[in-house]
């Protein structure tokens, strides 16, 4: 069981602007002017798997825009405020979040952080939301993958993710940067942090904006690299479901065209 989410919603969405003026998570997923949005589909799935609480992080013009939950099921915004959104990153709005009044992270939930432009069937959260083996937070990682570079990939071993990045299925000098790791897969942009684990993710995440190289640049992908680090995360692997990212126009036409006709098909 999840019990609550927070969906990372206040980028620019530089990629698929070239495909429509409309913020990313607005984006109609049928290509019709009244369509359902990345934000509707969120909400739709996690209440229907019991998520009472969903936090969607914005910024000062997607933070505007009202939605309301099915019964059981709560929904707030929370600004991200920063005016020059070049300079802030999913991280940085994953600490406002963090920060608010809301308590999200308050020992007891099980706290989904997620990306807003990902589309998925009811199954995909099935698989992240099931107990827990060994008391870690999980990566939701899908294991059905194309060797390329330009996705990020999990790393580890013995059932542990200690890495993610791009790139590093690169072979090219003569022999892995990754000694003794294999590739679980590739990222979906979700995480889901035990209860156990939240100490640790508001100190990582802490850390990352006041510390690190990146700063408020920082995406959650550094804050769940600091989590590997510290060795509580493991990889949660799907194969055979309904998954897709969508990032730039070329996508956004697949989704509308194929993908979304096809999940709603296979969720009626």
């Amino acid at each position: 069981m999840i019990d609550k989410a927070v969906i990372l919603a206040a980028g620019q969405g530089n990629r698929i602007a070239r495909a429509s003026q409309t913020p990313k998570p607005f984006l109609s997923l049928d290509g019709t002017p009244d369509g359902p949005c990345f934000i509707d589909w969120h909400i739709e799935q996690l209440a229907a798997i019991g998520v009472r609480e969903i936090f969607l992080v914005g910024n000062q013009v997607t933070s505007k825009r009202p939605f309301k939950g099915p019964r059981g099921c709560r929904v707030h915004w929370i600004l991200n405020p920063t005016e020059d959104l070049t300079t802030s990153g999913s991280g940085h709005s994953f600490w406002f979040a963090l920060h608010s009044e809301h308590e999200i992270l308050d020992g007891h939930a099980r706290v989904v952080m997620m990306d807003a432009d990902i589309l998925y069937e009811a199954g995909v959260l099935h698989a992240l939301g099931a107990p827990s083996r060994d008391g870690r937070s999980r990566t939701l990682v899908c294991g059905d993958f194309r060797e390329s570079n330009e996705e990020v990939m999990v790393f580890g071993k013995d059932n542990r993710a200690l890495t993610h990045g791009k790139g590093l299925l690169d072979t090219t000098a003569g022999k892995s940067l990754l000694p003794g790791m294999s590739c679980y897969g590739e990222a979906t942009g979700m995480v889901l942090w035990e209860p156990g684990d939240h100490g640790l993710v508001r100190a990582a995440t802490d850390w990352c904006i006041k510390y690190s190289t990146a700063k408020a640049r920082s995406e959650h992908e550094d804050i769940t690299q600091r989590m590997m680090l510290a060795d509580r995360v493991s990889p949660s692997v799907f194969h055979e479901l309904m998954f897709m990212e969508c990032d730039s126009p070329e996508e956004y036409a697949v989704l509308t065209g194929d993908f979304f006709p096809k999940l709603r098909a296979n969720q009626n």
